[in-house]
């Protein structure tokens, strides 16, 4: 994770974050617009779009002197994908799964002024085919050794 100055402000945080996933994901869409799938094209989805959305911030320091600093920001990473017609199931699965990988590296990797954590991913369970989605919970806080 990554350590030095902490980016507090959330605004700051999701623009790192955004910056970083654009450079981790090369072959994504990376979006802040969150988007229906209907309201995406079939190119956009066969590549797979990535969408950061912020779901707020918990967690400040009760530390004499940190009052609502060090919080933990939740954010949403929401993909959207498609697989052909007429591939099965386990296509838009595998195509689901790879994403989550890219994710998983992504935040193993870090941001600088921030540490990042997984905490869950949902998918499809290929319900939706030929589309897919994902869901990704990271929580973004305080670099582990923090400067103000």
């Amino acid at each position: 994770m990554a350590i030095g100055q902490a980016i507090e402000r959330m605004d700051d945080r999701l623009d790192a974050l955004e910056a970083s996933l654009v450079a981790a994901l090369p072959t994504r869409i990376v979006s802040r617009d969150l988007k229906h799938y209907t309201d995406q094209s079939d190119a956009d989805l066969t590549k797979g779009v990535v969408t950061l959305v912020s779901a707020g911030e918990k967690d400040y320091s009760k530390a004499l002197g940190m009052t609502a600093r060090d919080g933990i920001h939740q954010v949403l990473l929401i993909g959207h994908l498609r697989v052909a017609e007429n591939q099965g199931g386990q296509a838009i699965e595998a195509a689901e799964l790879d994403l989550i990988e890219e994710i998983k590296g992504w935040v193993r990797a870090g941001v600088d002024g921030m540490s990042l954590r997984l905490d869950n991913v949902q998918h499809s369970r290929q319900l939706d085919n030929p589309y897919g989605w994902i869901v990704a919970y990271v929580d973004a806080g305080p670099p582990r050794q923090t400067t103000y």
